[in-house]
């Protein structure tokens, strides 16, 4: 099994997979559920072509045997529009932060360490580019949410800042110092 990471750039967003590619959760809240995968798609792509010049790389793809099966979107709190609806209900993020919105692995490829490497690498990554906190919002209580279970990441080093139950769900701030 061959396994890589790479930057999400024009050419590695194409490999970007359902539901990830089309979702505009995080980017742009007004309008998810509202358009089309298509649609969805493209408004994601313009909000990493904006990304790419102010901040760089903000996402990452795993490949296992050159299939895309895993993906990573991480951006500051102030480039992420749904962020305060979280901070509103949940808490606070740092503003020196940066924040995984996102980390996803295709259903059979769980359970193999390939979360935990495609974290690695992004905390490589935010490390490289001189920040000292990533933060995540992440569910306590299901793995059915956009950035993963609580649990993933208190396993990979992180800490629990403040934890509430929003509709119907049971959330947690977790921080990571680097």
């Amino acid at each position: 099994m061959v396994v890589k990471v790479s930057d999400i750039d024009a050419k590695t967003f194409n490999d970007l997979f359902l539901p990830c590619k089309g979702c505009v959760y995080w980017e742009y809240p007004g309008k998810c559920g509202k358009v089309s995968s298509t649609e969805g798609s493209n408004l994601k792509l313009q909000w990493f072509e904006r990304m790419w010049k102010i901040f760089g790389s903000c996402g990452k793809i795993l490949y296992v045997n050159d299939k895309a099966v895993a993906y990573c979107q991480f951006a500051p709190p102030h480039h992420i529009e749904n962020i305060g609806e979280y901070e509103k209900y949940i808490h606070a993020v740092s503003e020196d932060s940066v924040i995984i919105t996102c980390l996803y692995v295709k259903e059979g490829y769980r359970g193999g360490g390939l979360g935990r490497r495609i974290l690695e690498n992004v905390i490589e990554e935010i490390r490289r580019k001189g920040y000292k906190l990533i933060e995540t919002f992440a569910r306590d209580d299901s793995s059915d949410n956009p950035s993963g279970p609580s649990r993933f990441y208190l396993a990979n080093g992180f800490e629990k800042v403040a934890c509430k139950t929003w509709e119907n769900a049971r959330f947690s701030l977790l921080r990571l110092k680097l």
